[in-house]
């Protein structure tokens, strides 16, 4: 297994780094000057919002890889699909990271209703391929892995719970759900089996810039933006408003993902999340009350997933013990900064 100092020093491989957390965890790493190597199926896409003006496509980087380059570095990104576990092993016998982050995954909840079988596929044999690959490594040269959970495999929970611990078994009502609690489990039985180090991150709800308008905050921002811009309707279409949820900004991830490659211990799980509750209908007000122009809300039915936890909200208490990581931000200022960033695409 990777020493600190190796971790600290050595080169780290970020799955789904053109995604929304992979960006703002590949900026991190290359402004602290960490060497940074990408892998994803995404070849060519431009790095969408907030670090389209950090990172350009420069050139090719060899058979199958592509340069993007920031004021902080530059990193290959490695053009290959997670399930194709041959092409993931020598992604990884290449890169020879000290640190794996893998972040790449169907994320949406809502999706995975109606693609329940890519979604297992992207998110449970994507995972399986990549613990293949540092498990045939030897001893000595397995990188930590840090892998991305979700809250949503807690599931409901009773009235009246207790924030959650990592104790509290899991109830998945989404496809995706279920896939992110399988992916748990297969990490674990490789620790168990073959000793390969992987920690398991189970983040709680998160957003902030960058983050697609197929989520709900930053397409309520969104439409907020196009209002104020006279580009859109005085009005925000929403679903089921009443979830609670416990929203951190999307850099408190980053740093907690950091924080467990670090000093996380290999073969637990750790909540990443704020301890405090926020119902969808609140997130939305501060939206509301910091738009330019008025809005008015509708919901649509159309909108309710099929199934949904009334509540998750967790306790960290165990990540800050063990890493001493803590949240820096809150839900106000991720989402005030998901409306600056809308309203850029409107200007």
């Amino acid at each position: 297994m990777a020493s600190t100092d190796s971790i600290a020093t050595g080169r780290n491989l970020v799955t789904g780094t053109l995604g929304f957390v992979g960006l703002h965890l590949a900026r991190a790493l290359l402004a602290d000057g960490v060497a940074v190597a990408g892998l994803g199926r995404q070849p060519g896409r431009a790095p969408s919002p907030p670090v389209a003006g950090d990172f350009r496509r420069r050139d090719e980087a060899g058979a199958g890889s592509t340069r993007y380059e920031g004021p902080a570095g530059s990193f290959a990104y490695h053009e290959a699909s997670l399930e194709d576990g041959s092409a993931v092993a020598a992604v990884v016998r290449e890169v020879r990271p000290s640190v794996i982050y893998h972040l790449a995954a169907q994320s949406s909840a809502a999706t995975s209703f109606d693609d329940p079988r890519g979604t297992l596929e992207s998110n449970l044999i994507g995972t399986l391929s990549l613990l293949e690959a540092v498990r045939k490594l030897p001893a000595a040269d397995r990188p930590i892995v840090v892998v991305a959970g979700s809250a949503e495999e807690y599931g409901p929970q009773p009235p009246g719970s207790a924030p959650l611990t990592e104790e509290c078994p899991p109830r998945p009502v989404s496809p995706y759900a279920v896939s992110k609690a399988a992916q748990t489990l297969l990490c674990l039985q490789y620790h168990r089996a073959w000793d390969v180090p992987v920690v398991v991150a189970r983040p709680f709800a998160h957003t902030g810039p960058g983050q697609q308008p197929r989520f709900a905050f930053p397409a309520f921002a969104r439409q907020i933006a196009a209002a104020e811009a006279g580009r859109g309707p005085a009005e925000v279409v929403t679903g089921d408003l009443s979830p609670v949820r416990d929203y951190l900004h999307v850099l408190d991830v980053v740093a907690a993902y950091r924080a467990l490659a670090g000093h996380g211990q290999p073969g637990e799980v750790y909540n990443i999340c704020s301890g405090t509750a926020l119902t969808m209908a609140d997130g939305l007000r501060i939206l509301v009350a910091a738009a330019r122009v008025p809005v008015t809300v509708r919901r649509d039915p159309a909108r309710d997933r099929p199934a949904d936890a009334a509540r998750l909200v967790g306790d960290n208490r165990k990540l800050r013990l063990q890493t001493g990581w803590g949240p820096v931000s809150d839900a106000r200022i991720a989402l005030l900064d998901l409306l600056d960033e809308a309203r850029k695409e409107f200007a």
